[in-house]
């Protein structure tokens, strides 16, 4: 399925051809799309009857026929653990505070922690304002629609399967939502509007940025979403259900793609493993001893991998605050037990270790993967199993020291591991063992540790930040 499977429903959607009639052996992945709405009705999603489908429920039944199971509905009872079940992905096209008890809630949300697909459109960001986890997992909250009009949006990645088939530009009409309780990370932006196609005034926030479609991961699942889809001429615009049904296809069945790089960001190590030559070294100032796996047609995620018994990487450049952004795959060792499972770390700054580990499916402890070692547990345990690609997205704020070189203020941490908040703003109180030094400082490098197993690293890259 995967890329395969999308490739010929474009081709589908272009021609305007149905899909036919599959086989009755073939299992195809099952969707439930939900279009209740407890706030405002769009119409697209309003139902004539309760028996009439609406718009956009005909419209996505159409355009997955042959690749996808959907069930459409307007009943939140199948929002429990039992109803979940029987569904890859789950569709929102919602708004307003849905008829779903808190256990019920939190159940959907374990769901897609647990490796379910979540497909939010439009509304999905108007919904459930009681429930703050729902709301953080989507990405941001509905703050008003200051443009409903032609307009362009920019398009940051064509490299996932909900935008590869646009160019750098898309031009069409509707209308965008800006958002409150939002922040870049841990979120991929695929989409932005382009600020210059609007009247930009209109707008509230003060960095005068407005994402429109973003993906992440969310523990073992996967969360999109797209702003759009308010207008009824885009359920029925080709480029718009591409961008649909590519972003439904990623959820269920898509590879672990690697995070874009944000602008001024240094990269340290390439999405594909590449490493510039002088980046790093060994502590003993020897070059990269660890194997570099080069990425190829067959294998275009290539990595680094450790080699055990050469010793920890060092990056030659020094960081202070900011994003920190790591991305590792621990090795299949079922053999093996407790910090002999895939065993490495990240340290900021060469001093403050966040523990990388095949602690899969095992409790949280101070040396379990995501925690800050020996000081500070993950607040939630996010892991995935060993051999996929997982992320750390790390907001450091570097310690403060007054002109005699007095610390007067500690270093502070915000993580995410596979876009779960694991650390939030946390207070580091000294140096973990094993790094660089224990004496802190304003700056210092970022230190891969080598603990005797095949851990691979791909994806590395540094924003510095004044937050």
């Amino acid at each position: 399925m995967g890329l395969v499977l999308l490739a010929c429903l474009m081709a589908r959607l272009a021609s305007g051809q149905s899909s036919g009639t599959e086989s009755a052996e073939e299992v195809l992945p099952r969707v439930l799309f939900l279009t209740h709405s407890a706030g405002y009705e769009h119409a697209v999603v309003k139902r004539a009857t309760s028996e009439q489908l609406s718009y956009a429920e005909k419209s996505l039944l159409t355009a997955a026929k042959g690749s996808f199971d959907v069930t459409v509905t307007q009943d939140c009872d199948v929002l429990s653990a039992e109803g979940l079940s029987d569904f890859d992905a789950v569709v929102f096209f919602t708004s307003g505070e849905l008829p779903v008890d808190l256990d019920d809630r939190e159940a959907l949300l374990s769901w897609i922690r647990g490796g379910g697909a979540f497909l939010g459109l439009h509304s999905a960001s108007d919904t459930f304002y009681e429930f703050p986890t729902y709301r953080e997992m989507v990405g941001g909250t509905f703050d008003g629609h200051p443009w409903h009009q032609e307009l362009a949006l920019e398009v940051t990645s064509n490299e996932h399967p909900a935008t590869q088939h646009l160019e750098d530009s898309w031009a069409l009409t509707d209308e965008l939502y800006q958002f409150r309780a939002w922040r870049p990370e841990p979120l991929r932006i695929l989409l932005e509007l382009d600020t210059a196609s609007v009247d930009a005034s209109l707008g509230k926030r003060d960095d005068g940025r407005y994402a429109v479609a973003w993906w992440r991961d969310y523990g073992e699942g996967r969360v999109f979403y797209s702003a759009l889809g308010h207008r009824t001429e885009l359920w029925e615009d080709a480029t718009f259900l591409q961008h649909v049904l590519g972003a439904l296809t990623w959820t269920i069945d898509g590879p672990d793609l690697p995070a874009p790089v944000p602008e001024g960001a240094t990269v340290l190590l390439g999405p594909s493993g590449e490493v510039s030559e002088g980046l790093w070294a060994h502590r003993d100032g020897k070059p990269i001893a660890w194997w570099v796996d080069d990425a190829s047609a067959e294998e275009p995620r290539a990595a680094i991998e450790v080699v055990p018994g050469t010793g920890d990487l060092v990056s030659a450049a020094s960081f202070g605050d900011g994003l920190y952004h790591v991305e590792f795959s621990t090795p299949l060792e079922p053999e093996d037990e407790g910090q002999a499972r895939g065993n490495s770390g990240v340290y900021i700054q060469g001093r403050y270790e966040v523990q990388v580990l095949d602690s899969h499916e095992r409790e949280g402890g101070l040396g379990t993967c995501g925690a800050i070692y020996g000081k500070h547990l993950a607040d939630q345990v996010a892991t995935r199993p060993p051999e996929r690609w997982q992320s750390y997205d790390i907001l450091f704020t570097a310690p403060r020291f007054d002109a005699d070189g007095a610390k007067t203020a500690a270093a502070r941490m915000t993580a995410w591991h596979n876009g779960l908040l694991v650390h939030d703003d946390v207070e580091i109180d000294s140096a973990t063992a094993g790094g660089v030094s224990e004496v802190e400082m304003p700056v210092g490098p970022l230190l891969l540790q080598e603990h005797g197993d095949a851990v691979r690293y791909r994806n590395i890259w540094v924003l510095p930040t004044d937050r």
